[in-house]
């Protein structure tokens, strides 16, 4: 195993998972090993461009910490999720790249065997 994708599936702010598992894929990568982030359900709220989280929250921007992630790994944000949350390509950060299942599917394939897969 040598390649991880990190799945986030919770909002982005109520919930410490979106922020650990961003940097856990920084992690990865600081030790140079492959890292993926995947965004789905709520976690896609996580690619949002121009989040106030630190002006209204007090707590830190969890959109900043994709360009942490890219370019060396990838941040994935579900299609079907972002439509049905009414969210638009143009909302996300410049490093997420909208795929469907399909696309899912052959990414998945492409790293069979070689990936640890991380639930937050």
């Amino acid at each position: 195993m040598d390649s991880a994708l990190i799945i986030i599936d919770k909002a982005p702010y109520g919930w410490e998972d979106a922020f650990s598992a961003y940097y856990v894929a920084i992690a990865c990568l600081n030790r140079e090993f492959d890292a993926d982030v995947f965004l789905v359900g709520d976690g896609v709220y996580s690619a949002l461009e121009n989040q106030k989280s630190q002006e209204t929250l007090k707590f830190p921007n969890v959109g900043e910490l994709a360009y942490l992630v890219f370019p060396e790994g990838s941040i994935f944000v579900h299609k079907d999720s972002m439509e049905k949350r009414g969210i638009f390509g143009e909302e996300l950060v410049e490093s997420a790249q909208i795929i469907d299942d399909e696309e899912l599917f052959k990414i998945l394939e492409s790293k069979m065997g070689k990936i640890a897969f991380i639930n937050f």
